[in-house]
């Protein structure tokens, strides 16, 4: 699974719009490469910037059905890499 696969099953499945280039632009989106296969699905890291915040990182779920849930939002890739190992 990558990316690539991960945009696909969201596209298909519950969050079409979620990689929308749309709503990538909205929210000044990243998608970072990192996937982990677990017992419900995939893990990945994404940033986004609201307004004149500075940039956080979520670790979201991406379940066989398409949803994609956050688990967890920090404030460095770093973390966000971190707990995506430990999961």
């Amino acid at each position: 699974m990558n990316i690539t696969d991960i945009k696909k099953l969201a596209t298909e499945g519950k969050s079409p719009y979620f990689f929308s280039p749309d709503t990538m632009r909205f929210f000044n989106s990243k998608v970072y490469s990192h996937i982990k296969e677990v017992k419900n699905g995939f893990l990945f890291i994404t940033s986004e910037v609201f307004g004149d915040n500075p940039r956080h990182y979520q670790l979201r779920l991406i379940s066989l059905d398409g949803s994609i849930e956050s688990l967890l939002k920090v404030d460095s890739l770093k973390l966000a890499k971190q707990y995506l190992r430990a999961y």
